[in-house]
């Protein structure tokens, strides 16, 4: 699907003086196919906090920094133009707004872009409020706005990010997990998760042999392999995407004792340990769109991370097909709980 927003970013980027120093913020809303339209130069600097982005940029050519959204490494007024395509979660787009008070010299543009339903109006009038001055408008396709504002030093305060540079927690019986906005289902103990882990113990009794090796496949914060750790003794390799994600993973890892490592890859792409066991609470979202094809990209690399006698347990969204896309690399297929809600499916090959 066309972002059309992005487009109008995209324009932009590559129409720009190569004697200004730019820095462009990527997420998830940006897929790895769609970079091509911005052309790598090098004035131009990348950050984004998701692995497949990275790899899809260093291989185009960009320098680009992989983190979650950290700049605090960033000297005072490092920039004279920030681009950013606002993301799904408003911490995150205020936290990006913030940086740019910092990070751009006086006189600096940031150019905001995004349509009507994501805040853009909203986002605009704050970043006015924070840096100073509304410069340039362009409107495209839908209701698609792209917008520059120059940091003349606006008089309002710095928007509430909720703290987003550091690590919140929540407690769920009686455990806490480290957290933070960026991360799916940060601020909440996701129904789904838990539906599957009050499954696990009977699974894992159902099994010819009790797994050594699990993977948690979108890990999250972790939530998934640190519940999983007080049922099986086992060794985890927790895998995300999402650099906000693998840094709370690891501190809940480390804060809870479980046995093994957070990875950050695409999807588990790198991995090539076969697994007794993957449990994995699939994304169906990529930004602001719902995207089909994750949930078989998900489904594929369960199928090739699990050895010949493994047993993946998936947990969707009742109206997501699962079973009938998970036949293609399964032979066995089998809801084992639905609580009206959610589902959790049991695949393997034995």
């Amino acid at each position: 699907m066309i972002d059309h927003p992005f487009q109008l970013l995209a324009k932009k980027i590559n129409a720009a003086d190569n004697s200004l120093r730019a820095l462009w913020v990527v997420d998830e809303n940006i897929g790895a196919a769609e970079i091509t339209a911005v052309k790598p130069a090098d004035h131009l600097q990348v950050m984004t906090n998701r692995y497949d982005v990275y790899r899809a940029l260093k291989t185009a050519g960009f320098s680009v920094q992989l983190s979650d959204y950290d700049f605090s490494p960033m000297p005072a007024s490092s920039f004279d133009t920030l681009y950013y395509r606002v993301s799904k979660e408003k911490a995150v787009v205020h936290h990006i707004i913030n940086a740019a008070l910092n990070c751009l010299r006086e006189g600096g543009e940031l150019f905001l872009a995004g349509y009507k339903s994501d805040g853009i109006k909203t986002y605009l009038t704050k970043a006015v409020g924070l840096l100073g001055e509304m410069g340039e408008k362009q409107r495209g396709n839908k209701t698609a706005t792209m917008a520059a504002i120059l940091c003349r030093g606006g008089d309002g305060e710095r928007l509430d990010d909720k703290d987003y540079p550091s690590q919140s927690s929540i407690a769920f019986a009686g455990i806490n997990f480290i957290t933070k906005p960026g991360i799916f289902g940060w601020n909440k103990i996701d129904q789904g998760s838990q539906l599957l882990i009050d499954q696990l113990a009977d699974e894992v009794k159902l099994m010819a042999h009790v797994p050594e090796t699990v993977v948690d496949l979108g890990c999250g914060y972790g939530f998934i392999s640190v519940m999983a750790s007080r049922i099986v003794n086992a060794t985890f390799i927790a895998s995300d995407n999402n650099m906000a994600a693998i840094n709370a993973c690891t501190e809940n890892f480390r804060q809870h004792g479980v046995s093994g490592s957070v990875v950050v890859d695409d999807c588990a792409a790198d991995i090539e340990l076969k697994a007794d066991m993957v449990l994995c609470n699939p994304p169906f979202h990529q930004g602001f769109e719902v995207e089909d094809q994750l949930t078989e990209k998900f489904l594929r690399a369960s199928g090739r991370l699990l050895n010949r006698k493994g047993v993946a347990l998936f947990v969707v969204n009742r109206f997501i097909p699962l079973e009938r896309k998970a036949k293609k690399w399964f032979k066995l297929v089998e809801t084992i709980a639905d609580n009206g809600r959610f589902k959790v499916v049991r695949l393997s090959n034995l």
